[in-house]
């Protein structure tokens, strides 16, 4: 009797972790996954534009241009008949919270093509790392972003790494636009598919039809 007690209590300790660690996930991808429900499946354009609009996004995103990211993906957008709010959305997947994630494996990317060239441009991935975060860090963003010595800074640090890092940067942003590109159109063409097969079925339903 102790015994089916005890395995019964392990069970329902077992059934929380589970449910607690189902409920962290579902809070982290949220924000995700009603963005992309509100932001792109429910966009007012054709597919081919949406998914355009994100690949011009994801690739502008992996510049080194900060500063200019939403003039450039208003500016490629526009050239390319591309949804100018998606790919002004996307461009901020690099924000003060992801630069280093997105800067560091561009530098290392760049770095391994670039070295091949010029070798002594090699700098140590971690000098770069702390490069990145003395000036990247999401404070020094927020309290001194507005200030000209921060920008002086920028400058600084991209002086230094800049060459790879436009290089990766161009790969890497090369890269995520495709994958986005023809993961957005599948999506908004099955997600429109569906969607018009469930009103067919209500209409039906509604109306009595066979």
């Amino acid at each position: 009797m102790g015994y089916d007690k005890r395995s019964a209590a392990i069970a329902i300790e077992k059934s929380k972790i589970r449910l607690r660690s189902r409920t962290f996930l579902q809070q982290l991808f949220r924000p995700a996954v009603r963005f992309v429900k509100f932001r792109i499946l429910h966009v007012d354009d054709t597919p081919e534009r949406i998914a355009r609009g994100v690949a011009v996004g994801l690739a502008v995103a992996f510049s080194p241009f900060l500063g200019f990211h939403m003039i450039i993906a208003l500016t490629i957008a526009a050239l390319l008949k591309a949804n100018k709010a998606l790919a002004v959305a996307m461009v901020w997947l690099s924000n003060p919270l992801t630069l280093l994630p997105v800067y560091l494996p561009a530098y290392m990317v760049g770095r391994l093509l670039v070295g091949w060239v010029h070798p002594a441009s090699w700098i140590d991935p971690a000098q770069v790392d702390d490069l990145l975060a003395g000036i990247f860090s999401f404070s020094a963003f927020i309290t001194r972003a507005h200030t000209a010595a921060f920008w002086k800074e920028v400058g600084v640090v991209f002086g230094k790494i800049g060459l790879e890092v436009t290089v990766g940067g161009l790969i890497l942003g090369a890269l995520a636009a495709t994958a986005g590109y023809y993961l957005t159109y599948h999506l908004v063409v099955n997600y429109r598919a569906k969607k018009g097969r469930r009103r067919f079925r209500h209409h039906h339903k509604t109306y009595g039809l066979n």
